[in-house]
């Protein structure tokens, strides 16, 4: 490790506590291997997460844990760390077996993941989109059919059909995607020392075992 290191001693690096699911529960205890062997210590606090990429953005967050490529293409700020963290899927619920997007005329998105909202525009869907926090509230629409689809990450419907099975919506798959570690620009010095010590945890089986650990 270089000797700049030392310069990030005793330093906190503030993030919003993400949506408990066990890709974030993994992505925190990898990050918090690697910022400690940087000598930082990982510091997350409760922020509204629909904001947390513009705060991130603007600097009141020191980055965010995990987000999909291309994000600063819409915030600035914010860099890239290049190792994937980890692989997920987006996925498409509606309640008919034949559907494609732009059939639907109304889709409903979970706030504060931009995923769908950029999918959707790379598909030029000009159907009403709506904007709710919670998964569960988007699975009552479509059942209530006040929506003819929900585009959703695969790790959030998993988490949510545990107690909302319900076989008569189809699923269909949109995209898959990759999750990276984004700092805000101010800490740009610090990413090639972070990506040798991501490398490091990956070669040594570090981060295969936590994968393994949190069910990935």
């Amino acid at each position: 490790m270089s000797a700049s290191v030392g310069a990030y001693a005793s330093s906190n690096m503030t993030f919003n506590k993400p949506v408990d699911t066990p890709q974030a529960r993994y992505v925190i205890e990898l990050m918090d291997l690697a910022y400690d062997q940087l000598g930082y210590q990982l510091e997350l606090i409760e922020f509204d997460q629909p904001q947390a990429l513009r705060a991130a953005d603007e600097g009141t967050l020191d980055g965010q844990l995990g987000r999909i490529a291309a994000i600063e293409s819409r915030y600035a700020n914010l860099v890239r760390v290049d190792f994937p963290l980890f692989k997920f899927e987006l996925i498409m619920l509606t309640r008919c077996a034949e559907c494609q997007l732009n059939d639907l005329n109304s889709v409903v998105l979970r706030s504060g993941y931009p995923v769908a909202e950029q999918y959707l525009d790379s598909q030029n869907y000009q159907g009403r989109r709506l904007s709710l926090k919670s998964v569960s509230a988007q699975l009552n629409l479509l059942a209530q059919r006040q929506v003819d689809g929900i585009a959703i990450l695969d790790f959030h419907l998993k988490q949510a059909f545990d107690s909302h099975s319900n076989p008569s919506y189809h699923r269909q798959h949109l995209n898959d995607y990759y999750s990276y570690h984004y700092v805000h620009k101010r800490h740009e010095a610090l990413i090639p020392e972070l990506l040798e010590v991501l490398n490091t945890l990956k070669q040594n089986g570090v981060v295969d075992y936590l994968k393994q650990k949190h069910g990935l």
